[in-house]
């Protein structure tokens, strides 16, 4: 929706380096394209999506981008219709309009399901804005992407991203010591945050917090950044041997047992 054409020739580049054309079906439109094309656009892919996911039983992956163009295709059309806008000049409608999208994501009991990525961009870098923030109301989990000026890269940005329902495969489809690898590596991490900001102030920096800098720089480039793609028991083997390279157990803060069963792969 709204893509530019080198955007559109960049996709339809990738796909046929990818060799995944034949599995693909695109419904498109260009900036060159009338914005009120926009709002058929994702009722045509997810119902696309259905044929295959009902009557063919297909795991089917939709992505959606940019819903916040979609929501401007929005905004445009309700004020031609004199419609009295709401919060940044977008129709009061749009959480059931962006629902009725987002909601059609399914799993079926006898095979079939659709996943939905939506991707929206932030107008000005605001994440108060209508668009997403009406979107993290909706959705089971959002992934934060900004670029971090440490490493020159576009990372997951840990503080605002989440997932409501991980907390039932966490530890339970995963390795048990996942959690609190998460959770210490996560509280680093903030700490890191306030070490930076103290540098900036100009207050001296402690040992700890020089420590938890270079954590926080090895942990964007080794687990955060979006060309990181690796299986998830080599994610916790990469961060505990973050934590063990930067801190001591003490400072950790993992249960013993977990710290003997997995953190000492090396001898540490």
């Amino acid at each position: 929706m709204g893509l530019t054409n080198d955007d559109y020739l960049f996709f339809k580049n990738v796909f046929e380096n990818a060799g995944a054309l034949d599995r693909i079906t695109s419904f498109v439109n260009t900036t060159d394209d009338p914005p009120v094309e926009r709002l058929l656009v994702p009722d045509m892919a997810l119902t696309a999506a259905e044929y295959f996911a009902v009557e063919e039983n297909k795991n089917v992956l939709v992505l959606l981008t940019d819903m916040t163009l979609y929501a401007d295709a929005l905004s445009i059309v309700s004020n031609r219709m004199d419609q009295i806008p709401s919060k940044d000049s977008m129709p009061g409608s749009l959480y059931s309009d962006l629902a009725r999208l987002y909601e059609k994501a399914v799993q079926f009991p006898e095979g079939g399901s659709i996943t939905i990525i939506a991707v929206t961009t932030l107008s000005g870098g605001d994440i108060t804005h209508a668009i997403p923030d009406n979107t993290g109301y909706i959705t089971e989990g959002q992934l934060f992407l900004r670029r971090d000026t440490d490493i020159g890269k576009v990372i997951i940005d840990p503080f605002r991203s989440l997932s409501r329902l991980k907390q039932l495969v966490i530890g339970k489809k995963t390795r048990e010591d996942h959690p609190q690898v998460m959770n210490a590596s996560i509280r680093l991490y903030a700490d890191a945050a306030n070490a930076k900001t103290k540098l900036e102030n100009g207050f001296d920096l402690t040992d700890y917090d020089e420590r938890t800098i270079k954590f926080a720089k090895n942990y964007s480039e080794k687990l955060l950044a979006i060309d990181i793609n690796i299986d998830i028991d080599e994610m916790t083997n990469t961060a505990w041997d973050l934590l063990n390279s930067h801190f001591s157990v003490s400072e950790i803060g993992i249960k013993a047992e977990l710290v003997e069963k997995y953190g000492n792969r090396n001898g540490n």
